[in-house]
């Protein structure tokens, strides 16, 4: 038995994981965002579980007010970054897996770059901006999102959007929650920091192997001074999609539409209007709708059959093309005009 098989021979041997199933894992790609107090115990759980590749989003250094909870890190360790050091301590505890880094602030320019090549994303923020944020990111391009908070004893551990389950905006439809105190300001146990972030490594592996019992539309409540759990159910609401979709659309901040959010727009029968810019025999192949006007020919157009308040949202084949009508369209007054990101390729990569 080589190293690597050795690593793994405990997981091998259990009826839910197996040879196969640690084989499967050992495909997978998993993305941590925030490398903190839930966020490090999580990270090195999906190390030891053998995930092929594991990525880390945190932006922020080491403090030594947080070593008590975040035992990636040591004291001489303060002041440094923490993917890197998060990176280093994983590499070192688990070989046979892939790290990146990504030293760098979630917003709403990078987010669905940032998840699209993960198969599942956890939250391990501790804000409800940046949460709803992710959530968002999630449901637009359809990722499985593991979420963990915890209130000083007490701890919650759920599954957002996995399999059509409901999302963060179901359970916690108001953005209110944002008014919740911080861990700086209000205390954090670092065994309730362990524990949950460890379950929701837990829930990753299950969603990764096709568990039956992950906890999708389920919230588990623990207070780890009482002993006492509790697991309750709630609904998915329509509206949290359109809310997530919306979001991007909406954003100033990009001339792209992912694909999920065109869908959702197709689906609701919204007014806009659609042109793929590729040539002829391209958009006879296969299409999405809409009129074909190949780029040369709409680039020379000085009549339009829309007015400059109208949506347009033009597409090709890898998003080039049609980014560079967008940008034409733009300079003729028609502000609302977006580029399906990435194309046709990108929808179809996307489409299951």
């Amino acid at each position: 038995m080589d190293d690597k098989a050795s690593y793994y021979s405990s997981h091998s041997k259990l009826p839910f994981i197996g040879t196969e199933g640690q084989e499967k894992l050992e495909q997978k790609k998993a993305l941590i965002i925030g490398a903190g107090g839930l966020g490090c115990p999580c990270l090195q759980s999906l190390a030891g579980t053998g995930i092929g590749t594991i990525g880390i989003a945190d932006f922020d250094i080491v403090s030594v007010s947080n070593l008590h909870r975040q035992n990636l890190y040591h004291y001489n360790d303060a002041g440094k970054q923490k993917t890197t050091v998060a990176a280093e301590r994983l590499a070192q505890y688990n070989p046979f897996i892939k790290i990146q880094t990504h030293p760098l602030m979630v917003d709403e320019s990078n987010v669905l770059e940032l998840i699209d090549s993960y198969d599942v994303i956890v939250d391990g923020t501790d804000n409800f901006a940046t949460r709803y944020l992710i959530n968002d990111a999630c449901v637009v391009l359809n990722k499985p999102l593991v979420y963990g908070a915890i209130h000083q004893a007490e701890g919650h551990v759920t599954v957002f959007n996995y399999q059509h389950s409901p999302t963060l905006r179901c359970l916690f439809p108001k953005d209110e929650n944002e008014t919740i105190a911080s861990c700086a300001e209000i205390g954090a146990y670092n065994i309730i920091t362990s524990i949950v972030g460890t379950m929701m490594a837990n829930e990753v592996i299950k969603i990764l192997l096709n568990h039956a019992d992950v906890l999708a539309g389920k919230l588990l409540q623990l207070d780890i001074l009482t002993g006492k759990m509790l697991q309750v159910k709630y609904p998915f609401v329509a509206e949290s999609i359109n809310k997530s979709a919306e979001r991007f659309a909406q954003s100033n901040n990009s001339k792209t539409i992912p694909p999920q959010v065109l869908r959702e727009k197709i689906k609701r029968n919204q007014h806009f209007h659609l042109i793929d810019v590729r040539e002829t025999d391209e958009h006879k192949d296969f299409n999405i709708g809409g009129i074909n006007i190949p780029l040369q020919n709409f680039l020379q157009l000085s009549d339009f059959e829309f007015s400059p308040s109208d949506e347009i949202v033009l597409y090709c084949q890898k998003g080039i093309r049609s980014t560079q009508a967008v940008e034409w369209l733009t300079s003729k007054g028609f502000p609302n005009s977006v580029s399906l990101q990435g194309g046709i390729d990108y929808w179809q990569k996307t489409s299951g």
